[in-house]
């Protein structure tokens, strides 16, 4: 249940210190892409939108994508493995299953694969990004499985105004981070190339943790009269050394996040991946309306050796994946109402080689929808939308308990939502649901013979909003019921296995707002209250899922001081939670809670050369973001330190 004092609270919060969450509103209505796959502008949206642009994100602290999600209302990003790349990323309080039910796109292109590991962030330069659209809950007829949380689709810059331009950024800075990024847009009135490059090493904070990603696109635009044909190819290669837990155990006077946070227990550790993908993606007008193509494929390959505390050898382990997708939408205007229509296709394979398990997946997903926007009375828009999906998904592996593991069946999703607009700047949605999604090939592997079922879930979700000339404020409230939700159970089996819950319930309350203070002094804040509970089940039934944070809060504060010069500062608030694996919540401690201060100098040299000073981790906290319960002791503890206080210093050449 929705708590009275925690809305009170978090309305308090919002007003003290007001996070541009929404700030494009104050300067017009933006149009994005992710919601329903064509076009839509935000203010007929039945859901909590958050567009970040490349002014929004060079107005901040951020210095990695990473930075960027997590200092918005909703996002909690945790980090295992001291590469901010590689962090995962949980939309509206789904803990260890965050990676699963957030679905991120770059380029409206899944990057989610058919396995646990998290989605690489650092795959595109902050510099080539164009905008970031944050979809909260809504995303389950557009795009199927995996949606229930949310879509975050990071846009590059293509297909611009005519003109050349670009701009090269050399990035130095602790840890002995050395980077550079690149980026080029050349256009005419009939062609546009797109193109950026980013290549970038580091220590990083702990031993044993080194980091180089190279990565490099580009997107040749081809335009002509009602529409345009987009042909794309990216390449990103990560290799990273993983520096494993510290074990903590206080009660026996063992302490090395206080003592020596740097150190590894797992010196032989890393993982390399590298990605490849292209494609390509029409719009045309055709008829009344406007048709939209997409065809992409993508491949992977991924190693990684898994040295285990106290071991002195490792586990090697060899992915390599295929996935083709094609998507085809029209969307017709009928008078004020819009109606679109599409189908989306996936073929994907998998393998998976270790020194357990030899393992074979495939998917086959062919799915067809129909989403609409109807103009009903003043200011009201209804939004209904149906999905169904047609799943043959197989998974043939030698150990788990899988063996072969079939789902082949018809899932479907389903969206109705209203917005009303009012005076002053006023409107009020409310929307309902159903999404889904399907265990990966990992989960399904190791489920001690029992099949998984598909995860249902029944979503319901409310909110206003307020718009002025200087100011702006939203509020949310959400509530996702499951049945089936898929996710790691400790008391099924022996020694637990993934399985499908009990009922469950995500809900929270998200609110944000901000505030021009003059015409040089910004404020923005939000705050979130998740709450994600068992409701049913042996050791399970009212006990909290680990790993989500009840209270998130975001406060930041810009000062352009000068024409050619802004100072940034912004602070991080995430509550305490039940480690990993406590699902009982009956271990005798919990991860901390942290808050974390970062600020940046943004200081212009003319027309062409910008230098940023930033300060991440001011005051030099450690703290983690990530911990789980240690096996072999009824008292310790493992944690992944985040970095400690760090600086970097960026020079950009822009023509």
């Amino acid at each position: 249940m929705f708590k009275p004092q925690t809305c009170a609270l978090a309305i308090a919060a919002a007003c003290a210190a007001a996070h541009a969450d929404d700030a494009p509103r104050l300067a017009g209505d933006p149009v994005i892409v992710t919601a329903s796959r064509v076009p839509q502008k935000v203010s007929s949206l039945p859901a909590n939108v958050s567009v970040i642009t490349a002014d929004d994100i060079a107005n901040s602290t951020a210095t990695t994508v990473q930075d960027v999600l997590s200092a918005y209302a909703g996002v909690h990003v945790l980090n295992s493995s001291g590469s901010a790349s590689s962090a995962m990323v949980d939309l509206r309080g789904f803990g260890m299953s965050g990676n699963s039910n957030t679905l991120i796109l770059v380029d409206g292109v899944r990057q989610n694969t058919n396995d646990l590991a998290a989605v690489n962030l650092g795959s595109v330069a902050l510099s080539s990004v164009e905008r970031i659209e944050v979809v909260r809950g809504l995303g389950g007829v557009a795009y199927g499985g995996g949606a229930t949380g949310g879509v975050i689709n990071i846009i590059t810059k293509s297909g611009a105004a005519s003109g050349a331009s670009g701009s090269v950024t050399l990035i130095g800075g602790s840890y002995d981070l050395r980077q550079l990024d690149a980026n080029l847009h050349a256009a005419n009135q009939f062609v546009a190339l797109d193109g950026y490059i980013q290549s970038m090493k580091t220590g990083n904070y702990r031993q044993n943790n080194a980091e180089r990603n190279d990565n490099a696109g580009f997107t040749l635009t081809f335009k002509h009269d009602g529409g345009d044909i987009k042909l794309f190819a990216k390449t990103a290669n990560q290799g990273l050394r993983l520096p494993g837990p510290i074990i903590m155990d206080p009660v026996n006077g063992l302490n090395p996040l206080a003592t020596y946070p740097v150190g590894t227990l797992t010196p032989n550790s890393y993982a390399s991946t590298d990605t490849t993908s292209g494609g390509v993606s029409v719009s045309q007008e055709l008829g009344a309306g406007t048709l939209y193509a997409d065809l992409s494929r993508r491949h992977k390959d991924a190693d990684s050796c898994t040295q285990f505390v106290g071991s002195s050898g490792c586990s090697l382990d060899h992915r390599s994946l295929d996935e083709n997708t094609a998507s085809v939408r029209y969307e017709l205007p009928i008078g004020k109402h819009k109606l679109s229509v599409g189908g989306d296709w996936l073929d994907g394979s998998m393998s998976v080689l270790n020194s357990l398990n030899n393992e074979q997946t495939s998917q086959r997903h062919v799915a067809y929808f129909v989403d609409g926007q109807f103009a009903l009375w003043r200011g009201a828009t209804l939004s209904a939308g149906g999905r169904q999906q047609l799943v043959d998904d197989k998974v043939n592996a030698t150990v788990g308990g899988a063996n072969l593991s079939t789902i082949d069946t018809s899932l479907h999703a389903w969206s109705l939502g209203l917005k009303q607009a009012f005076g002053g700047g006023w409107s009020a949605y409310v929307r309902a649901g159903q999404s889904f999604r399907l265990g990966n090939a990992d989960e399904v592997t190791y489920t001690n013979g029992l099949p998984l079922q598909p995860q249902q879930s029944h979503d319901k979700e409310v909110g206003v909003e307020w718009a002025g000339e200087r100011a702006h404020a939203k509020l949310a409230l959400f509530r996702n019921d499951m049945s089936n939700e898929i996710a790691y159970n400790p008391f099924a089996g022996l020694y637990g296995a993934n399985a499908n819950l009990p009922a469950t319930r995500h809900q929270g309350v998200e609110l944000e707002g901000g505030l021009n203070v003059t015409s040089t002094v910004a404020l923005n804040g939000n705050l979130s209250w998740t709450e994600a509970t068992y409701r049913a089940g042996a050791g399970l039934a009212g006990k909290t899922i680990p790993m989500v944070p009840k209270l998130m809060a975001n406060a930041a504060a810009s000062w352009r001081y000068r024409e050619d010069g802004k100072l940034a500062l912004s602070a991080q608030y995430v509550s305490e939670q039940y480690f990993d694996n406590d699902q009982s919540n009956s271990f005798g401690s919990k991860l901390p809670a942290y808050t974390v201060v970062d600020a940046k100098l943004t200081q212009d040299f003319g027309k062409h050369v910008t230098v940023a000073l930033s300060a991440n981790n001011l005051f030099d906290r450690h703290y983690a973001s990530y911990g789980g319960t240690w096996y072999s002791s009824p008292t310790a503890y493992s944690l992944y330190p985040a970095n400690g206080r760090n600086y970097q210093a960026a020079v950009t050449y822009k023509f």
